[in-house]
Order: C-alpha cells, then sequence, then structure tokens
C-alpha cells in the first residue's frame, strides 16, 4: 500500500511540473492575428511589418525558410496574384475557423489559426478556396516564427499564369507529326517507343511531359514533349543524337512537322534548327 501512495504522490507531482497551456481566444495576441487578416484582405502589408520581429523567420508548406524580407515580399506577391482576398470569421466558439492563443508554463507562447483561403486569380481568372492551418510564436510583443501547413497548388498555378502572361515562364515543348513508315508493324512501334520513353524517364529529369498518340487508322502518331526550360530540351537533342535511339527511331517514322513552342532560348533553336523545326512564341493564356 505505502509503495502505490508513492507512486500516486510522485505521478502527481511529475505531472504538475510539466509544461500546460492556458487557451486564450480574446486576448491581445489572439486580436494582433485577427488585425493581420484582415490587413491581408485589404492588401496591406505595412502592419505585418510592424508585428512581425526584424529577426523571424517563416516557413512555408514546403519546409522552405524565409527571413522577414523575404516573407513580407511574398505577402505582396501573393496581392499581384489574386484579387478579393478574404478569410472566414471567427468567433471563438470553437465552431469552425478560429484564433486562439496558447500561454504555457514554461513562459512560450503560440498563437493558432485554423481558417479558409478564397480569392479570385488575377492571371486565370479562377476562383479558389481551400483551408489552411498557421502556427506563431511569439517574442513580446512580436512574431518570432511562422509555420504554415496548407496545399500551395493555387499559388503555384497563378504564379505560372503570370509568367505565361508576362512571357517569363521558361517552359518549352514541340510537337511532333509523324507518319509510322512501311515495313514497321504498329506492335514493332510500340515497342520501341516503350524502351525510348523508359530511356527518356531514366536521363532526363526535366522532361515533365512525354507522350506519343495514335491516329484512328493507326498510320500516323503524334508526339508531345515539354520541358522545364531550353537547356533540358538541349539535352534531350545531346542525348537522341548521342544515346541509342536516333537510329530505331528515324527509320520508323518520317518527321511531317515539328513545332517549338514557349520562350526558347537561342541556343535552343540553332541546336534543333537542323530538323526543320518552326518555332512558336507565346502570344496568350497560360501554361500550367
Amino acid at each position: 500500500m505505502k509503495k502505490i501512495i508513492l507512486f500516486l504522490s510522485l505521478g502527481l507531482i511529475f505531472a504538475c511540473e510539466q509544461p500546460y497551456a492556458k487557451v486564450e481566444v480574446k486576448d491581445a495576441k489572439t486580436a494582433i492575428i485577427q488585425k493581420v487578416f484582415d490587413e491581408v484582405s485589404n492588401e496591406n502589408a505595412t502592419y505585418l511589418e510592424e508585428v512581425f520581429s526584424d529577426d523571424m523567420k517563416m516557413v512555408n508548406a514546403n519546409n522552405q525558410e524565409f527571413d522577414k524580407t523575404a516573407f513580407i515580399a511574398g505577402i505582396n506577391d501573393m496581392f499581384d496574384l489574386f484579387d478579393d482576398i478574404s478569410f472566414d470569421s471567427v468567433n471563438g466558439d470553437a465552431d469552425g475557423s478560429e484564433i486562439e492563443t496558447n500561454y504555457y508554463s514554461n513562459k512560450k507562447v503560440w498563437t493558432s489559426t485554423w481558417n479558409n483561403f478564397s480569392a479570385t486569380g488575377k492571371y486565370t481568372g479562377q476562383k479558389v478556396n481551400f483551408p489552411f492551418h498557421i502556427a506563431y510564436q511569439w517574442e513580446g510583443d512580436k512574431i518570432i516564427e511562422e509555420y504554415q501547413f496548407f496545399d500551395l497548388s493555387a499559388f503555384e498555378k497563378e504564379a505560372t499564369a503570370r509568367a505565361s502572361q508576362n512571357r517569363t515562364n521558361q517552359k518549352v515543348g514541340f510537337v511532333l507529326e509523324l507518319s509510322i513508315n512501311k515495313g514497321h508493324s504498329l506492335a514493332e512501334v510500340m515497342t520501341m517507343l516503350e524502351g525510348l520513353t523508359t530511356f527518356m524517364r531514366a536521363n532526363e529529369p526535366e522532361a515533365y511531359d512525354y507522350g506519343y498518340y495514335l491516329s484512328q487508322d493507326q498510320k500516323k502518331i503524334t508526339l508531345i514533349e515539354k520541358y522545364a526550360n531550353s537547356e533540358a530540351a538541349i539535352l534531350h537533342a545531346d542525348n537522341f543524337e548521342s544515346g541509342p535511339n536516333m537510329e530505331p527511331f528515324l527509320a520508323a517514322f518520317t518527321i511531317e512537322s515539328c513545332v517549338l513552342f514557349g520562350n526558347s532560348s537561342d541556343a535552343l533553336k540553332e541546336r534543333i534548327k537542323a530538323y526543320g523545326v518552326s518555332p512558336r512564341e507565346p502570344s496568350g493564356g497560360w501554361t500550367n
């Protein structure tokens, strides 16, 4: 019995020594975070410069770390990407979107928010809405750390659309119209293309789209290739000519036409001019 009492006493002492948090939803720090989102909705980053420490760091959902200068630049960049930025209202009833501040016994203070981001893309015209969670650590009256948790794809898509419209997107691609030469069965051609595709995956990591499309009469193939930049396309040309695929490819196909699209470099145009490629520059729309 004495051992049981001793264990219980030690357990109570240990529990009392553990950090605990007092949760507040109507305190000054929670109000500051609410004002942060109010100012972001008004496309104003000035208040954020006041409440975030000069020594702050922000870690985004891709685990990339940014200092205050880069963080504020990212907020202003968001204003360039989106119109009608808004967030759900909060009322502290733990029923939906909320902001709460935790005051721990070890003197650390964290504010967390759960909410939804809504906006309209300036370049795609698409409406977006997604949930997010952000945690803020305080140092006195300033935010010293911010950690973001949400899907970044809406931002990435809008940034890509902007780059396309501004003609700064580096992505390039080819569209080749191919005729299957006589003496080559469809089965032989498909086997050869499987080997070429496997070679591409193993040796050209910046080729992000590569597909063959067969005509209904099974006599023609459209090949669509997409690359992250002109350098990746040049690497493809080098690999094609020096690797094992050029000879069987040209034996199986006649190239009827080849179009190069995107903001291709002069070096790429020079590299492939022997193939009779017709370049096309961006003139509208967007690229994902």
